[in-house]
C-alpha cells in the first residue's frame, strides 16, 4: 500500500484531498496542527469526516524538530504540503510572518528528511502568485503578486523548486484558482449565497462585475491524483489547476438563483462596495495540465448546479 501524508486536514480542500486519495487506494495519514478538541464548527466537521477514511495525527509544522521525526515514523511515498496560513488572505493586513512560518519554513526540514527516501512532494500554491491580468495566467509567465499572501505563496513555490533540485526530491506545485463544493467555509461567496437562496433570504452583494475562475473541488482532487502519477517525469514542475474560463460573478449567482428556483431580486447587487484593490479579472490557462497530466476538468457550471440543487 502506498502511503501519503496530507497536511491541513481541517481545511476545505484538504479534507477532500484526503477522501480522494483514500478512494484511490492510498493509505492516508492526515495531520492537524492543534489538539483535536481545539477545533469547532466546520473545521471540526471536516476532521470528523476525515477520521472515517484516514489516520489523524497532530503535527505542528512550525516545530522543525517534529517534521523529520514524523517523516521517519510514517515513511510516506508522497507528502502533500497543503497546510498553509490563509487568515485574511485577501487583505493587506495578512500576517506575513505567520505565512512564512507555516507556508515556507517547514520546507527545508521536510526536504532534508525526505532525501533519498523515494518520496515525492506536492505543494499547494495559489492563483494569487500571479499579477492581476485580463489574460489567462500561464505557468511560464513572470510572477509579480500584489498581495502579501500572494508573495508568501510565491516564496513557498520558489523554495520548493530550489529544495527539490538540491535534494533530488520529485516535486509538483498545484496553483489553485477558486475551488467550491461541500464543506466549504460558510462565509465564502458561494456558500453564503447558496444558503441565503435556500432560506429565501436576501443577501447583500457587491456589483459582482468581477470575473473569476471557479473549479469544483472534485476536479481539484482529480488534478492532485494526476500530479501524484507524474512524479517520475522530472524533478520539479508546476501546474495551474483551473477551469480555464473567466466567469462573471453576477451571471454565476443569477444562475444559482435559477437552479434554486428563487427570485433573483434576493441577490442585492451593489448593496456593498467591492474590496479596495480587488482585480476585475482573474483566470488561468490549463493547457499544460491537459497536455502533460491528461487532466481536463468539466465546466464548473455543471458542478455548481449540482451543489445548489442539493442544497435546495
Amino acid at each position: 500500500m502506498r502511503t501519503v501524508v496530507v497536511t491541513g486536514a481541517s481545511s476545505f480542500v484538504g479534507c477532500h484531498l484526503i477522501r480522494a486519495f483514500a478512494e484511490a487506494g492510498w493509505t492516508v495519514i492526515a495531520t492537524h496542527s492543534r489538539p483535536r478538541e481545539g477545533y469547532a464548527g466546520i473545521e471540526a466537521e471536516r476532521l470528523a469526516r476525515v477520521a472515517v477514511t484516514a489516520t489523524l495525527r497532530r503535527l505542528d509544522l512550525r516545530d522543525h524538530t517534529e517534521i523529520p521525526r514524523f517523516a521517519a515514523e510514517t515513511k510516506p511515498h508522497l507528502w502533500l504540503h497543503h497546510a498553509g496560513y490563509a487568515t485574511d488572505y485577501a487583505s493587506p493586513r495578512y500576517d506575513t510572518s505567520q505565512g512564512d512560518a507555516v507556508n515556507v519554513g517547514p520546507l527545508a526540514p521536510l526536504y532534508a528528511a525526505l532525501t533519498g527516501k523515494n518520496c515525492g512532494v506536492i505543494v499547494t500554491g495559489s492563483s494569487m502568485e500571479y499579477a492581476p491580468s485580463d489574460r489567462a495566467n500561464r505557468e511560464d509567465e513572470a510572477c509579480t503578486p500584489v498581495t502579501p499572501y500572494g508573495r508568501s505563496k510565491l516564496a513557498e513555490s520558489r523554495a520548493a523548486e530550489s529544495l527539490a533540485k538540491r535534494h533530488n526530491v520529485p516535486t509538483r506545485v498545484a496553483r489553485l484558482y477558486i475551488p467550491f463544493g461541500s464543506l466549504d467555509n460558510p462565509g465564502k461567496l458561494i456558500p453564503t449565497v447558496s444558503e441565503a437562496l435556500r432560506a429565501g433570504r436576501a443577501v447583500d452583494l457587491s456589483p459582482c462585475e468581477q470575473k473569476r475562475d471557479f473549479l469544483s473541488v472534485d476536479e481539484v482532487c482529480r488534478g492532485y491524483i494526476a500530479l501524484a502519477g507524474d512524479m517520475s517525469r522530472t524533478i520539479y514542475d508546476l501546474f495551474n489547476l483551473c477551469s480555464g474560463h473567466a466567469l462573471a460573478l453576477k451571471s454565476l449567482l443569477l444562475a444559482m438563483a435559477k437552479v434554486a428556483a428563487r427570485d433573483p431580486a434576493l441577490l442585492r447587487f451593489g448593496a456593498i462596495p467591492m474590496r479596495p484593490g480587488e482585480p476585475l479579472v482573474s483566470f488561468g490557462d490549463n493547457a499544460k495540465a491537459a497536455k502533460l497530466l491528461n487532466w481536463r476538468p468539466r465546466p464548473p457550471e455543471a458542478a455548481l448546479a449540482e451543489l445548489v440543487g442539493a442544497a435546495a
